[in-house]
């Protein structure tokens, strides 16, 4: 388990947990120490991942910006993510949070 940063917020605590807990392969792209993402990380990331994991990406991301700057798209995650994904982006939207 990661050693989270005691400087982050309640919401962005839990929202580390959740990527940690959840999706485990996007924990590069963050940087909680400095309450961030790393852009630079997450270019490399979209530049190799299967679209599977860009769609997560583009999800994760846009929850921890409050934007839809990666371009989540509902109906290309519907098409495309099995069913573990497709829950953890259902589960969010029954009790989303906002870091």
């Amino acid at each position: 388990m990661t050693r989270l940063n005691t400087s982050l917020s309640p919401a962005q605590a839990k929202y580390a947990l959740w990527i940690e807990e959840q999706l485990p392969f996007l924990m590069p792209l963050f940087d909680f120490d400095a309450q961030s993402y790393r852009p630079q990380e997450v270019e490399k990331f979209l530049s190799v991942a299967s679209h599977g994991e860009a769609i997560m990406a583009a999800f994760a991301l846009g929850i921890w910006r409050h934007d839809n700057e990666f371009h989540f798209d509902f109906i290309d995650a519907a098409q495309t993510l099995d069913a573990g994904n497709m829950k953890i982006v259902t589960d969010w939207l029954q009790k989303p949070f906002w870091p």
